[in-house]
């Protein structure tokens, strides 16, 4: 059966009412069931496109600075799975709960195009920002513990570190634009094909319920 939103006053008295929460569970429940993959690919496919995106910018990112600050084999472990891992795993995270919730139910009170720029927001700050903070303090961490770069003191002179971690980024400046604004296009177009696979998988239940009615 096909989840419909309806005002109280309109709903028949032998209508199944739920909650937001089991309502959300329904229609994930419908989805993720579903037999053709081409109705749900956006859907089915998003998570693992906006946790690769992001993982593949934080390999960039750390081995641009892995490479800074010459560590060569050292510490490899110790900045990938930051750097990489939690960028990922938190841009899926935090897209299912404030974007593909919202996808899922269909809201009449979410614009569109709001819920596709918030979904950019979040993945440009998240697979995008995340590395870039997290990769100088890994890998600066990895150099002074293997001793591969004559680095200030980062008690005494945190200046000065901040002055080459500056220095070190600078030419990484245009590269990470085009990442920032790779991981919000990324981020609009999956939350578009998201959509268009719930409404697909909605107008054919609706579909399928009429012909039955009809039958």
């Amino acid at each position: 059966m096909a989840l419909q939103r309806k005002k109280i006053s309109d709903i028949p008295s032998d209508a199944i009412v739920l909650t937001e929460d089991q309502a959300l569970k329904y229609q994930a429940n419908i989805l993720n069931k579903w037999k053709h993959i081409s109705d749900i690919w956006g859907y089915k496919f998003a998570p693992y496109v906006l946790g690769g995106t992001s993982f593949f910018t934080g390999f960039f990112i750390n081995s641009y600075y892995r490479s800074k600050f010459k560590l060569l084999h050292y510490g490899r472990i110790s900045t990938f799975l930051p750097v990489c891992f939690l960028p990922a795993a938190f841009s899926v995270m935090t897209h299912m709960e404030f974007v593909l919730k919202d996808v899922v139910l269909q809201k009449r009170d979410t614009c569109p195009v709001c819920l596709e720029m918030r979904a950019s927001a979040l993945q440009a700050f998240i697979g995008c920002g995340f590395p870039l903070l997290l990769a100088p303090l890994a890998n600066l961490s990895m150099a002074h513990k293997y001793a591969t770069y004559n680095l200030p003191d980062v008690i005494s002179e945190p200046k000065k570190v901040f002055n080459l971690v500056r220095v070190k980024s600078a030419p990484l400046a245009n590269v990470v634009f085009a990442l920032f604004i790779g991981q919000a296009l990324v981020g609009s177009v999956v939350t578009y094909f998201e959509s268009k696979s719930v409404i697909t998988v909605s107008q054919k239940l609706a579909l399928l319920e009429k012909e039955l009615e009809n039958s």
